[in-house]
């Protein structure tokens, strides 16, 4: 057996008895010996990608979905720096990635061997662990390269969940060679579930029965809580706060429509105590509005998301188990049934605000088909993916109860790889609904190709209002009008007809809604990959509609809805 089916060979096997499933592989030479190794691995299924960007979302949608580590493969050189935007997102948002990049040996480091760069710590600090292995039959024991691996799935699973990187010197000869692969008996390696300190448990108990106004905040990405937990903090009076993105689905108790109500009544009474899971909610409002509370931050050990500095009490262990520990209805604070009461009657106020606007928009504003979502995509095993910028705000406006299964790439909140992830979702569920603005759209096609090469279902929804609506809610839209368009609003002419002809996917066109609706409900059971094409409001006349969810004097409320 030569020296590197020995060495790469346990290290491919103990992958497998680690438990990881799927690899994503982009084609290359000196890649070469993983990739056979992995395609002989009978416990790993290797999907092959064309291009390293793709091919690196493709597999955080696969991660994201399944919740275990998947493998990510690139030869050497430049395509290895292209897996760097979704090994960024993947250390944000979570997602366990395990990326191996092969190399270059020692010796054709820094001399200007071809397609050689600097791979050592490639990532910087976007990965938990990095390793740059020695190169195979240096000397290296097998079982070195069967404890790497099973590090590598242990560090990339263990919570806070996220990359590792692997760096792989290899020499030519490529082909590794026949043979069994090395029989590896590494790991599993476990870590204890955390959970905070009596002291922190004690402090936050305290601090809840004192609380006069407490809430409960579940920002994007926290887990899903049970019905027993969110009826708890209910009894006990704690308004429960749901982003779109949560794993916990937008239902009763809990309160969505506070993005619209706090723009409407900034003066809202504000909460004294917020409890909060997750990242940051998607609403600026209920960031600022939320600002001077004490807030206890419940994550993961080394999971710190606060970027508004006001957390002053971090509770670090497994989120779900803390908040067992600090179920309140044992105690109800003194007044946090009236504070309850009020937000749940602007929720109320809002609820019906929003229905009205939706209601009376133009037949091409885009907020209908949020409104209406959960009654459009009705399997709730059938997940959703929706874009950042514009997209997943108006999901948090107008997605006002649904129990879907909504993803999105919240860690950097960039608008790439949005294609190529939706598809790495559907590779395990079959399906998906990607909701992408037509800059990601288009940003990402080349990550069509994965639809074709793996026959994947997917329907894509392209919110085309011809170029960046985001950027007309912001100061940059006091621009002159040139001066605006040339660097942001970036209008386009681009028929993505073509584009999907070109990946062969069942393409529709609507310019208002009814003819959205009738496409739309024509191809959600098609097979295969479909592309509905909706030219919505310009984008320069949604601020204006978005401003009337805000007025209250034509509801008559000339006095705030808790009064």
């Amino acid at each position: 057996m030569t020296p590197l089916r020995s060495y790469l060979g346990a290290l491919v096997a103990q992958l497998a008895a680690s438990g990881v499933r799927d690899a994503v592989v982009a084609p290359g030479s000196r890649s070469t010996p993983l990739a056979l190794l992995l395609h002989e691995s009978p416990g790993i299924r290797v999907h092959m990608a064309l291009d390293e960007r793709s091919g690196g979302f493709f597999a955080l949608g696969m991660a994201k979905a399944r919740q275990r580590p998947v493998v990510l493969v690139s030869t050497s050189g430049t395509a290895a720096a292209n897996f760097l935007p979704a090994v960024v997102e993947a250390f944000l948002s979570r997602v366990p990635l395990l990326v191996l990049t092969a190399d270059r040996p020692r010796e054709l480091r820094d001399v200007g061997a071809a397609q050689t760069i600097d791979q050592v710590h490639l990532y910087g600090r976007h990965v938990k662990w990095f390793q740059d292995l020695p190169t195979p039959g240096a000397g290296a024991p097998d079982r070195h390269a069967a404890q790497v691996a099973a590090r590598a799935v242990h560090y990339a699973a263990s919570h806070p969940q996220g990359p590792v990187h692997l760096n792989i010197p290899v020499r030519e000869p490529l082909l590794p060679g026949e043979g069994p692969l090395p029989e590896v008996s590494m790991g599993p390696y476990f870590s204890p579930i955390a959970m905070p300190s009596p002291e922190a448990v004690a402090a936050a108990r305290e601090w809840g029965h004192a609380a006069r106004r407490p809430l409960l905040a579940l920002g994007p990405e926290s887990p899903a809580l049970s019905a027993d937990i969110l009826q708890a903090f209910d009894r006990a009076h704690w308004p429960i706060v749901i982003d779109p993105v949560a794993h916990t689905p937008r239902t009763a108790p809990g309160l969505t429509t506070y993005d619209t109500f706090l723009r409407a009544w900034p003066d809202a009474p504000r909460p004294d105590l917020v409890v909060h899971l997750g990242a940051p909610l998607t609403s600026k409002a209920f960031q600022q509005w939320s600002r001077e509370a004490r807030m206890i931050l419940v994550d993961w050990p080394q999971g710190f998301r606060d970027p508004d500095h006001h957390s002053a009490l971090l509770m670090e262990g497994d989120p779900v188990e803390t908040l067992k520990a600090l179920v309140f209805q044992d105690t109800v604070p003194e007044g946090s049934q009236t504070f309850y009461d009020q937000l749940h009657r602007y929720e109320a106020w809002a609820s019906t605000r929003i229905r009205a606007v939706v209601e009376e928009s133009p037949p091409t504003f885009e907020g209908r088909f949020y409104y209406h979502l959960s009654q459009l995509w009705t399997d709730p095993q059938k997940p959703v993916l929706v874009a950042s910028s514009m997209p997943v705000r108006d999901l948090d406006t107008f997605y006002t109860r649904g129990s879907l299964n909504i993803f999105a790439n919240r860690g950097a909140n960039g608008i790439d790889g949005l294609v190529s992830t939706a598809l790495g979702i559907a590779q395990k569920h079959h399906d998906v609904l990607a909701i992408l603005g037509d800059l990601a759209f288009h940003h990402d096609m080349t990550g069509l190709a994965l639809a074709l090469n793996h026959r994947l279902n997917a329907f894509f929804v392209v919110i085309n209002n011809q170029g960046g609506a985001i950027f007309s809610f912001l100061s940059q839209a006091s621009l002159p009008h040139d001066t605006f368009e040339e660097l942001f609003g970036t209008p386009h002419a681009i028929d993505f007809s073509g584009v999907a002809a070109l990946y062969g996917a069942q393409y529709r066109r609507a310019n208002d809604y009814s003819t959205f609706l009738r496409h739309f409900l024509a191809l959600r059971e098609a097979p295969g990959l479909r592309v509905l094409d909706w030219h919505t409001t310009p984008r320069q006349d949604t601020p204006d509609i978005h401003r009337r969810l805000y007025q209250k004097a034509e509801t008559g409320a000339d006095h705030a809805p808790l009064k």
